[in-house]
């Protein structure tokens, strides 16, 4: 009953969009401030589907062969003014409830960082939503440090 994770493809992209709506879900259980909009998890998938394998990349992790957690990460440019470097960016990670606690996400996040290394990226960056302590948590127990924080005014 172990997690397999693997590459994902185009093919995928309707199973790990099913997946980031739970995601989104939660974020907004935790007081994610953008509006709720229709047919957000495909336009979550057409938003990076041109650039996958090249400058955007997507694992997702199976059990039973089905897909219970996928990882979103991205490659962009820091500004000039800060080196024009490479920077990774993990954009989206979500495992499954009834899938937890058997290291689907840490799986993820290591095929992630294979991948961006490979790249080599000076950096990779998560953002993690305000009150998501047990995301905080996971990212921290991944060795990732606080670098900067983020505050929002909707108006």
């Amino acid at each position: 009953m172990g997690v397999n994770v693997r590459p994902a493809g185009v093919e995928d992209l309707p199973a790990a969009a099913a997946l980031w709506q739970q995601l989104d879900a939660h974020h907004r259980s935790l007081g994610l401030a953008f509006p709720e909009i229709e047919d957000a998890p495909q336009k979550w998938a057409e938003s990076f589907q041109r650039t996958l394998g090249r400058f955007s990349f997507l694992w997702l992790a199976e059990q039973d062969g089905q897909p219970v957690g996928f990882l979103m990460a991205r490659v962009k440019q820091s500004p000039a003014y800060l080196g024009g470097a490479q920077i990774g960016e993990i954009s989206d990670l979500y495992v499954d409830a009834a899938a937890r606690g058997g290291g689907a996400a840490a799986q993820l996040v290591q095929a992630a960082l294979q991948k961006l290394a490979e790249l080599n990226v000076h950096s990779v960056e998560v953002q993690i939503q305000a009150g998501n302590e047990s995301g905080l948590q996971f990212w921290l127990k991944q060795e990732f440090v606080p670098d900067l924080t983020l505050v929002r005014k909707v108006l």
